[in-house]
């Protein structure tokens, strides 16, 4: 039990962040002093020296966070993580300026930064605004630096310079594959998810797989597991110092993600234990690694990946065994099945905070992208690299399999994208997992009937939740920035969007299958225009002039459906939508 009360100190104490004043310690040594006067044991001392430490190392890494300078800043900057383009063009990149951190937007002028990774400078004039949001306090950025010019690049330091060229050479390698399969073999590999179109990270996050696409402690493993051959050959001294030095800098080239950090340091944390001729208890181990990173990064414990990464290894371990005991059918797939069901049950409730309602097809398809998903990431790190390194012909000749297995697993995401069949929302989705978790303890206690009605009660559900979605129609309304015109959502009108994201969540989530107009009020950028195009194939898109990709309807065009007449008209660079009375 001691390394779960240890988490819980830490935890405790990285979510309150309170700084060691006086008073807190006055308060905490008479707490102390009472619990060992009536007998209390050491333990809880440990853990409320724990936890105050995890507070005053969240507070002051908060207070780290706000900078009052403003103003022009001139000089090399350093990239800390890579380029990623800004929906309007240009590129946003976290920087570190003389021991500061800093997401910096450059221009899109600035051509060059794209080609840019991750260690590698440049330099800068522009202005800095010390201000910075909630969600840039969490990851260190004490604000943001609006970038005018930018001259000379740098090189970067020698290890980064080495992760770069695995990265580029990797990237290169992809060159036989289309743009939306290379993008997708880059972020199952290394979750660089830069190059994914909006309408493909939408697809996945209607299928559940959206993980997939971001680095996690699969990744880890299986590098791992493709770099065991060469480990065994090396003696028993040199095994262990390798295998931590392999995974440092996995880390490094995935540019240190929260649920590879996790990852890390459990699989280093295996595989000292097993150096020393011991086996590792799973959930232990878990709890001494969280326990270790929110002492060093006590702001990890607001950071969605990080929180996820552990809700899912906690899962697995607590609950997959259990699970693979109570499902049918040959083990391979009860396993696999049990990881899946056990992962989803213990995200639900995060996924739910953070993201809102959980899809249906989750479970369903990770059970079928799972068997091709970990072969195809050993594939792409090994064979992959390869071909970035021989280059055509044999490039192509090497992806061949990595083209069935993204086709495969795109085209199961693309398909939950067209066709939505459901959301678990709050109540349901807690109770889906509620019954998992009764479930494992019902096979923990051999009541395996009681275990067995509680999972047909999961199945019966989930299937009673597609069915519902999958035979509703959106009806007449408004939702959001959104008004639908009849009843089978045919003909919807975008008065406001914020973004291509969230306009394809807001679809999918209502229920929109098969649209036959679109129609904006405002102007339609490019990148909306071509994910509408890419989902709905068939639908038509009005907008006002200057929108790329869409028909501008001259004043009067009278739209008739649902037995309603809805009149367009262009009035002031917008369009107008109203409805026409019948004569």
């Amino acid at each position: 039990m001691t390394p779960p009360l240890l988490l819980v100190g830490v935890l405790a104490g990285a979510f309150l962040a309170h700084p060691l004043d006086t008073p807190t310690l006055l308060v905490a040594a008479v707490l102390a002093t009472v619990w060992r006067m009536l007998g209390g044991r050491t333990l809880f001392v440990l853990v409320l020296v724990l936890g105050l430490l995890a507070g005053a190392s969240a507070d002051r890494a908060w207070r780290g966070t706000i900078d009052p300078r403003r103003g022009p800043v001139t000089g090399i900057v350093r990239l800390l993580t890579d380029p990623r383009p800004l929906p309007g063009g240009g590129w946003r990149v976290e920087i570190r300026v003389d021991g500061h951190r800093y997401d910096a937007e450059f221009p899109p002028r600035a051509a060059p930064v794209g080609d840019l990774l991750a260690g590698e400078g440049i330099v800068v004039a522009g202005d800095l605004d010390g201000d910075p949001w909630h969600w840039q306090r969490i990851r260190h950025v004490e604000g943001t630096l609006e970038v005018a010019s930018v001259g000379r690049i740098l090189p970067a330091g020698p290890l980064h310079r080495l992760a770069n060229t695995l990265r580029r050479t990797l990237g290169r390698g992809t060159a036989p594959l289309s743009s939306e399969q290379a993008s997708l073999l880059t972020g199952l590999v290394l979750g660089d998810d830069r190059g994914q179109a909006d309408r493909t990270a939408d697809d996945f996050r209607a299928a559940g797989l959206g993980h997939l696409l971001a680095v996690s402690g699969q990744n880890v493993a299986l590098v791992v597991a493709a770099a065991g051959p060469l480990l065994r050959r090396l003696r028993f001294r040199t095994r262990l110092p390798v295998t931590l030095l392999l995974l440092a800098f996995f880390a490094l080239v995935t540019r240190f993600e929260p649920s590879v950090l996790r990852a890390t340091v459990m699989a280093g944390g295996c595989a000292t234990i097993a150096a020393r001729g011991r086996e590792a208890d799973g959930l232990r181990l878990l709890c001494l690694t969280v326990v270790g990173l929110l002492l060093v990064d006590p702001l990890l414990v607001h950071r969605a990946a990080f929180q996820l990464s552990v809700a899912a290894c906690a899962g697995i371990l607590l609950g997959s065994a259990a699970l693979a005991d109570l499902l049918p059918g040959p083990r391979p797939l009860r396993e696999a099945a049990a990881v899946t069901l056990a992962a989803q049950s213990a995200v639900a409730p995060l996924l739910l905070l953070l993201f809102g309602p959980v899809p249906v097809a989750a479970l369903p398809a990770n059970l079928l992208a799972a068997p091709v998903a970990g072969p195809l990431m050993v594939w792409g790190l090994t064979g992959g690299l390869l071909a970035g390194v021989v280059g055509p012909p044999l490039d192509g000749l090497l992806h061949v399999p990595s083209g069935l297995g993204l086709g495969w697993i795109g085209g199961m995401a693309a398909w939950a994208g067209r066709h939505p069949i459901g959301l678990l929302g709050g109540p349901v989705a807690l109770a889906t997992s509620v019954l998992v978790a009764g479930a494992v303890l019902c096979a923990r206690r051999s009541a395996r009937r009681a275990g067995h009605l509680a999972l047909l009660l999961l199945g019966a559900i989930l299937v009673a939740s597609a069915h519902s979605a999958w035979t509703s129609v959106p009806g007449t309304g408004a939702v959001g920035g959104l008004r639908i015109l009849d009843d089978a959502g045919t003909v919807i009108v975008v008065d406001e969007f914020r973004s291509t994201e969230r306009l394809l969540a807001d679809l999918r989530r209502i229920g929109v299958r098969a649209p036959s107009l679109f129609v904006f009020r405002a102007v339609i950028p490019p990148q909306v225009a071509a994910a509408l195009g890419e989902r709905f194939p068939g639908a038509a898109l009005w907008g006002p002039p200057g929108s790329t990709g869409a028909l501008s309807p001259p004043p009067g065009t009278v739209i008739r459906v649902g037995g309603e007449s809805w009149q367009v008209d262009p009035l002031g660079g917008h369009l107008t939508v109203r409805r026409r009375p019948e004569s």
